[in-house]
């Protein structure tokens, strides 16, 4: 009896006792995508992103990392937001709003559901929205736990404009803070 070939829209799956388990750098990869997901996103929504666009370019970023290349790099979470940002950058080129509600994942899953936006998260990222660009990148890249001299490798600029940009960044929010109490005080 001879065998024939399968046709090509069909795909052998072993059995289950056939497949490979899933190895440690597996799960590594996979408790690096739980820990690090909400981060990015929210790094990207600190840059100015909706929850929706911070999720659509996270997961173009962590796509970059698969299936190997996460492995070999020396700062993961560094790059992971390099490329995030960029992603999100070439999405606000071609913005188009949509005029059909957003369908349903199957599962009910979302994971901008996993961005919490509280209320003093709302206004922290109306106050990060008027800042100019430098500060505001400064600001969330310290927000997301870099350090200046960090931040400056990243972006290739000098730590010392970083660190200006940082400290005109807080001063102007510290303002706006006090200057909305203030408000608020006389009301």
């Amino acid at each position: 009896m001879t065998e024939l070939p399968a046709p090509a829209h069909v795909v052998y799956v072993p059995p289950a006792a056939q497949l490979p388990l899933p190895t440690q750098q597996d799960n590594a990869f996979e408790a690096f995508y739980t820990v690090e997901m909400t981060k990015v996103s929210a790094f990207l929504m600190n840059l100015g992103a909706s929850p929706y666009e911070a999720a659509d370019a996270t997961h173009e970023a962590f796509e970059t990392l698969l299936p190997d290349k996460w492995r070999y790099l020396e700062h993961p979470r560094a790059y992971l937001r390099t490329v995030a940002k960029r992603n999100y950058l070439r999405q606000s080129n071609s913005r188009v709003l949509p005029t059909d509600p957003v369908p349903e994942r199957p599962g009910g899953t979302c994971p901008v559901e996993l961005v919490i936006l509280t209320d003093e998260r709302q206004r922290m990222l109306d106050l990060l929205a008027t800042l100019p660009p430098a500060e505001r990148e400064a600001m969330a890249w310290n927000l997301d736990g870099f350090n200046h001299e960090e931040t400056a490798k990243i972006l290739g600029k000098n730590p010392a404009a970083v660190r200006q940009a940082y400290s005109r960044a807080r001063a102007r929010l510290i303002n706006a803070l006090a200057l909305k109490q203030e408000a608020e005080t006389n009301e």
